[in-house]
């Protein structure tokens, strides 16, 4: 599907606009997302040189596109040209439940939160528990691993990325830019901080209209895949436009 591998930002630019529906990951379909096709040296740059988990942000501007869990819940970048018809198709399979509908509207009341901010104001953010001994031991042993341990089993933790994948999936939420930590130095670390919106914020609600009905949309999406994955199935392609 691609003749040379992705070396730069603008080689994902330039891909997101010839596919228009762009996974970052691999999947079912071979060939097709940009783990498969990115040289390796653009995974984990050294020095200060900046690569592929540093070019999301960039790239959401620059390609004019939509980012979020969008396929299979997985990362993935939808040019403006389908973007509306798979946001009219995906909001048609399904209503948000309370907890979702609480959160687009905290959303929509800002504009635009980062994901811990969202955490906070729609009351995912727990209160620090007293310890067990063997916490404090496992703490002492590895700091990182037991915050990374204490996160991942949260079960409001889980909750919310649920609910935030859901609404990514639904086409009712998606990633604005990722926001990074500095040192005293002014030198980026850590992984970026998602920064979510509601579409209609993002791009304005009349670059979303499609005078179409949600199958009509559908079927839009599905014959631009077919044309760009001959070589999968319908099945396949189908998972796609649901998501």
């Amino acid at each position: 599907m691609i003749s040379e591998p992705l070396r730069r930002q603008q080689d994902i630019v330039r891909l997101i606009a010839r596919w228009g529906i762009v996974p970052y990951f691999a999947g079912e379909i071979e060939g097709f997302s940009i783990e498969e096709h990115a040289s390796p040296e653009c995974w984990f740059p050294e020095g200060t040189v900046e690569g592929i988990w540093e070019w999301k942000g960039p790239i959401i501007m620059e390609a004019d596109c939509a980012y979020g869990k969008f396929y299979r819940q997985k990362a993935c970048f939808v040019s403006m040209d389908l973007f509306p018809d798979l946001v009219n198709y995906r909001r048609s399979l399904c209503e948000p439940t309370k907890d979702e509908r609480q959160m687009l509207e905290v959303l929509t009341a800002h504009e635009s939160l980062l994901s811990k901010e969202l955490k906070r104001l729609c009351g995912y953010t727990e209160q620090r528990q007293r310890r067990s001994p063997l916490e404090v031991m496992a703490e002492q042993a590895d700091p990182g691993l037991a915050r990374r341990l204490r996160s991942a089993t949260s079960p409001r933790r889980q909750s919310f990325d649920a609910a935030i994948g859901r609404l990514q999936m639904g086409g009712r939420v998606v990633i604005a830019d990722f926001e990074y930590n500095y040192d005293r130095q002014g030198r980026r670390y850590g992984w970026g901080v998602a920064r979510y919106c509601t579409p209609e914020a993002f791009f304005g609600p009349e670059r979303l209209a499609v005078d179409r009905t949600p199958e009509a949309s559908a079927e839009r999406l599905l014959t631009h895949l077919r044309k760009l994955l001959p070589h999968a199935s319908e099945k396949q392609l189908l998972r796609i436009v649901e998501g």
